[in-house]
This record gives C-alpha cells, sequence and structure tokens, in this order.
C-alpha cells in the first residue's frame, strides 16, 4: 500500500537539507511544503490546510505525525517556541 504522502520519509536523507536537497528531492508537495517554511514560516493553521489540500490528512495522521518526526529529527522543519511558527532549516547543527 502506498502512503498518502506519495513516499516514505523514512527514506529521506538523514543529512543536513541543503539548498541543492531541497530542489532534488523527488516529492513536489514536500518540496512546496519546506519552501513554504523558507522565509516567514508558517502557522499551525497554514500547516494544517496544507496537508488537507496537498495530502488529505489531518496532522494527526500517522502518516503526518511520522512525517513531521522525520523532519524535526532531521532538523529540516520546526516549530519555534517563541512564535509558534514552523520554519525550513538548511544546514545544521545537529551532527549526522
Amino acid at each position: 500500500m502506498i502512503s498518502p504522502l506519495g513516499f516514505d520519509p523514512s527514506t529521506l536523507p538523514n543529512s543536513p537539507l541543503t539548498m541543492s536537497l531541497l530542489v532534488g528531492l523527488e516529492s513536489s508537495a514536500l518540496r512546496k511544503l519546506l519552501k513554504n517554511g523558507l522565509r516567514r514560516g508558517m502557522t499551525e493553521d497554514q500547516i494544517r490546510a496544507f496537508f488537507l489540500d496537498t495530502w488529505l490528512l489531518e496532522l494527526d495522521s500517522s502518516e503526518a505525525v511520522q512525517l513531521f518526526g522525520v523532519l524535526e529529527t532531521r532538523g529540516w522543519l520546526t516549530q519555534s517556541p517563541d512564535t509558534g511558527l514552523w520554519k525550513t532549516h538548511l544546514g545544521s547543527s545537529k551532527s549526522f
């Protein structure tokens, strides 16, 4: 059975996100999600709308939870504790 995401999040590279890696991601929807978080970031409502419009998924679905877990673990997309915005991060201070 294929994930509603169209890809398996666990197969994403386990390395810091670079612009080259971002534009080379196979999933256009994932590229768009990450690009949306590059500048100002996204509110939870914007993230929720993106998941519903793009993948027909609620944020608490197992697929969304898995994707967030992978993106946060890699440091690619994290929620700011100060603003609550979800932001994409190029590079990472985490060790891989």
